[in-house]
């Protein structure tokens, strides 16, 4: 499967891409240096450098994501071993649970962490 950047226009927000998502992942964070989107087979991914953090949202409204897409997502986009990141497979229910419900109905939501190491 191909891994492939979705491009982004200038006015694109994404408060109205993804309202209840966003607000929760976006909450109380350091600012965005840099967002992209990206998409691996039917699973969307919100790519958001934090500088000293990078984290990925992966989203599905068909099915859950495998173990095996997680793995490869990771090291396509960040390059590094699933050791050195901080995943959250249970980052629906943590949302359904604070109360938010997403604008559609998804199957699965993924959240990974990735702190960068200082220079």
């Amino acid at each position: 499967m191909k891994l492939i950047e979705t491009p982004l226009n200038s006015n694109v927000n994404l408060e109205t891409l993804y309202p209840n998502l966003t607000k929760y992942f976006f909450d109380k964070r350091q600012a965005v240096k840099l967002l992209k989107l990206y998409a691996y087979d039917r699973t969307k991914i919100i790519y958001a450098d934090r500088f000293d953090t990078i984290d990925l949202l992966l989203l599905n409204r068909k099915r859950k994501i495998s173990h095996q897409e997680v793995d490869t997502i990771i090291h396509r986009l960040l390059k590094v071993d699933r050791e050195a990141v901080n995943v959250n497979i249970g980052y629906k229910k943590q949302i359904m649970e604070a109360g938010l419900r997403p604008k559609e109905a998804y199957k699965d939501i993924i959240a990974i962490e990735y702190k960068v190491p200082k220079e």
